[in-house]
C-alpha cells in the first residue's frame, strides 16, 4: 500500500474469478473508508499487480507493475486512475516487490525485485540492473537526509547515493541480514524489519542535523571536490567565534574514521585538507564542532 497524500491510499493485488486472476489496483480518497477498484488486466489465465509507486512531484501520476498472462507489464496513470496506459518494461526481470519514483525526475524509477535493483531513466520503458553485491531487494525508501534511495535487501541495508553509481552498504547488519523493510525517522535513526519478525534500530552517523548546502562566506561548511576521487579533499568552513574546534569524519555506521583537526581555530574562514586515500568508496559526513558551532556536510568517496 502507498500513500498519495490528502487521505488518498493505493493498494494492489488480484481478483480471482474462476478460473482467471485479474490484476487490480484499488484507491481510497477518504483514508480507507471507501475503495474504488481499477482492473488493469482482465485477460485469461493470470494477472497480478505486485508493486505501486506514486510520483512525489505529482500524486496524479501512479505506476504499477505486475504480470499480464505471465508477461511483465508496467501500468501508468496521469490522472489519478481514471485512465491507464501499458508499458512493456524492456530489460527488467524478477518478481517485483516494490517500486520508487525519483522525487525530482519522474522519468527516473527503480524497482526492487527478486533479481536485484533495477533502474529506468526514461519513464519505465527501458530498465538496467544496478550492479551491487546484493541479490533480492525487498523494499525501497527515498531518503532526503542521505540524498538517495535506501534498499532493504537480503544482504542488509544499502544506500544508492543520488540514484547513481553503485549502492553503498549501510552500517552493520542486524543478526538477521534479510531486511524486509526500512523506516527513517526525524531523529536520525533507521528502523529495519527483518525476516525473523524483529525490529532493529541503527544510528545514522553524526548526531547533528545535516546541512547539505551552505553559502560561503557566512557560517557553513563545504567539502570539495564532491565526489572525492583523487584521495584528497578540501574542507572549508566559517566560524563565528575563535575557539577550540574539532573536525571529524564519520562513515554511515556512525564510526569516526578520521579526526582531521582538534585545536584552537580563529573566527572566519578556515580550510583543512582531508586524506581520503584509505577510505572505502561510500558516503561520509564531515562534522565541525565547537562551543558555538555544530554543523555537518555529506560527501561521497568514489574510485
Amino acid at each position: 500500500m502507498v500513500y498519495a497524500g490528502n487521505n488518498t491510499f493505493w493498494s494492489c493485488g488480484y481478483k480471482y474469478t474462476s478460473p482467471n486472476y485479474s490484476g487490480v489496483v484499488s484507491s481510497s480518497s477518504d483514508g480507507g473508508q471507501n475503495w474504488t477498484r481499477h482492473e488493469l488486466y482482465a485477460g485469461t489465465q493470470y494477472g497480478y499487480v505486485r508493486a505501486l509507486a506514486v510520483d512525489p512531484s505529482n500524486s496524479d501520476n501512479l505506476f504499477a507493475i505486475g504480470y499480464a498472462n505471465s508477461s511483465y507489464v508496467l501500468y501508468k496513470t496521469t490522472n489519478g486512475g481514471t485512465d491507464w496506459s501499458e508499458i512493456t518494461p524492456v530489460g527488467y526481470t524478477g518478481t517485483p516487490y516494490d517500486m520508487a519514483v525519483n522525487p525530482t525526475d519522474s522519468d527516473r524509477m527503480a524497482i526492487a525485485s527478486s533479481s536485484g535493483l533495477y533502474a529506468s531513466t526514461d519513464g519505465g520503458e527501458n530498465w538496467a540492473k544496478v550492479t551491487s553485491s546484493f541479490t533480492t531487494v525487498n523494499e525501497l525508501h527515498h531518503s532526503d537526509d542521505f540524498g538517495g534511495l535506501v534498499a532493504a535487501t537480503t544482504s542488509g541495508v544499502w544506500i544508492w547515493e543520488d540514484w547513481t553509481g553503485s549502492p553503498v552498504h549501510y552500517g552493520e547488519d542486524p543478526a538477521v541480514a534479510n531486511i524486509k523493510c526500512v523506516l527513517e525517522t526525524q531523529e536520525q535513526y533507521f528502523f529495519a524489519g527483518t525476516s525473523g519478525a524483529a525490529a532493529w534500530r541503527s544510528y545514522c552517523g553524526t548526531a547533528i542535523e545535516e546541512e547539505a548546502e551552505f553559502a560561503l562566506p557566512g557560517n557553513g561548511i563545504r567539502v570539495s571536490p564532491n565526489p572525492v576521487c583523487n584521495g584528497s579533499a578540501s574542507v572549508e568552513f566559517n566560524l563565528p567565534l575563535s575557539g577550540f574546534t574539532t573536525v571529524t569524519i564519520y562513515d554511515l555506521s556512525g564510526r569516526a574514521v578520521q579526526t582531521v583537526s582538534s585545536e584552537n581555530m580563529t573566527a572566519g574562514s578556515n580550510q583543512l585538507v582531508v586524506d581520503t586515500s584509505s577510505f572505502a568508496p561510500g558516503v561520509y559526513f564531515t562534522t565541525v564542532q565547537s562551543a558555538d558551532v555544530n554543523m555537518s556536510s555529506r560527501f561521497v568517496v568514489s574510485r
